[in-house]
């Protein structure tokens, strides 16, 4: 009976391997996004939801300021450290409104002098373009040097490639358009993704409205409301689940918008580039693409996926051949641990998810209840989600006769066994042949020595 089972089982999980491994679907929202690239990210689970045209080069406008700020974190210890406007960012941005039209500032006047955490503000609540050019001054060296700035764009390039961003390419630190500076949506949420897990960052880019300390500009000091307006509650488009990060419109990159989303225990982010903002005839477009975009992908996501238990806590899964013991030939394994994740709601977790299992050939009695003796890996659209360890279901204790015999084989299969059998066969036939020699020596000298008779 024992034997019966144990074939039932094993075409059982051969047959549970061979259940067809789904491909991953394209989860697509029932709705067409506006913007041309985008990428919707599980915070959590570390789990891609949804993405469009991620890996498509594109132009970031202002989500530059993201890795400026990430640089200034990095490399100022003391955010209270007075940093002073050099003329030759007044003088660059004057030029560069005149030739190519306005750009976006924070209000601040050359020889100004303000605290790094306010410049950050600055940067990133308003989109300070000269708030960008002043820190990128000061983390790469400090004074009125024009070549801070390239200095500073060589930093961003080491750093972006360092945290795995390895299609963007830099130009300036304040996003500016340039055909040369370009990244991709994956690379904008590993930049987001590093700047989240940065003390102070958060703080920055969720706060809907800051007034910086007065200056010897500013008495007054400056008041600087964010420019994302899903996250201002007097708003109509506030969205009450978004935090930060970052806008960003060019006429060459659209409107751009990195935001995330809490809701039901689980955050995302959400990354999307290249939304509507002129018409053909140039003009600016009513409405923000960008605003709706993250709103009804938002809504979709938290309304299509849900925690679902995979794989139970002690459930009986698999089991291994036992040798050892008298009265079992196989064991019983368990799953050690739950294993929940993120999926479709509509997912059947019986015929949607696989389980491949790596357990041993046979486990050898004496065995314990709880020794780990292997794992269950859970696939999900072709693809290992998680593993769960496999422990002994009850303790089996091993049969000292059994054991005995598996000693005397193990000396018998033992190689200084084999030799000293060897040996042993080579010493008798040694010892015979030199019997066989001795005697024939032995007859031939009694021939020899036999007396003759006389006739």
């Amino acid at each position: 009976m024992k034997r019966l089972l144990a074939v039932m089982v094993m075409v059982l999980l051969l047959t549970r391997s061979a259940l067809p491994v789904y491909a991953a679907p394209n989860h697509q929202p029932d709705f067409e996004p506006s913007s041309e690239f985008i990428y919707l990210y599980n915070m959590d689970t570390k789990e891609v939801i949804y993405e469009k045209n991620a890996d498509k080069p594109a132009y970031p406008a202002s989500l530059v300021k993201i890795m400026t700020c990430i640089l200034a974190l990095e490399n100022t210890p003391d955010l209270g450290v007075p940093v002073v406007y050099p003329n030759y960012v007044q003088d660059y941005l004057y030029n560069y409104a005149r030739n190519y039209g306005s750009v976006s500032l924070a209000g601040m006047y050359a020889g100004e002098e303000m605290p790094m955490k306010d410049l950050l503000y600055g940067m990133m609540l308003p989109s300070g373009n000269e708030a960008a050019m002043i820190v990128a001054n000061h983390v790469a060296g400090g004074g009125n040097d024009p070549s801070n700035q390239t200095r500073f764009v060589e930093m961003m390039n080491k750093r972006a490639k360092e945290l795995g961003a390895t299609h963007t390419h830099f130009v300036n630190a304040n996003g500016l358009f340039d055909s040369q500076q370009v990244t991709t949506a994956e690379d904008m949420a590993i930049i987001a993704r590093h700047a989240l897990s940065l003390p102070g960052f958060m703080e920055i880019v969720s706060t809907a409205h800051y007034t910086a300390a007065p200056t010897n500009k500013n008495p007054d000091g400056l008041e600087w409301p964010t420019t994302i307006q899903m996250q201002v509650p007097t708003s109509s488009y506030y969205y009450p689940y978004l935090k930060g990060v970052k806008s960003g419109t060019l006429p060459q990159a659209g409107r751009c918008l990195i935001s995330t989303a809490t809701k039901d225990g689980f955050t995302y982010l959400l990354v999307t580039m290249g939304a509507p903002y002129l018409d053909a005839s140039g003009k600016i477009l009513e409405g923000r693409a960008d605003y709706e975009d993250h709103r009804k992908i938002y809504d979709w996501v938290f309304d299509s996926f849900k925690v679902k238990m995979l794989v139970a806590k002690n459930r009986a899964l698999t089991e291994v051949p036992l040798r050892l013991n008298t009265e079992k030939d196989h064991i019983q394994l368990v799953t050690a641990d739950n294993f929940t994740y993120l999926v479709p709601k509509d997912l059947d977790p019986v015929t949607g998810v696989v389980l491949n299992f790596e357990v041993p050939e046979v486990v050898e009695a004496p065995v314990t209840k709880g020794d780990a003796i292997g794992w269950v890996s859970v696939v999900l659209y072709n693809e290992e989600v998680g593993r769960v360890q496999l422990l002994a279901a009850e303790t089996v204790e091993a049969s000292q006769i059994l054991v005995l015999l598996e000693q005397v084989k193990a000396v018998v299969a033992s190689f200084w066994f084999k030799f000293a059998v060897i040996f042993v066969v080579l010493l008798i036939i040694l010892y015979i042949i030199l019997m066989i020699v001795r005697n024939r020596n032995r007859r031939n000298r009694r021939s020899y020595y036999k007396p003759r008779r006389r006739i």
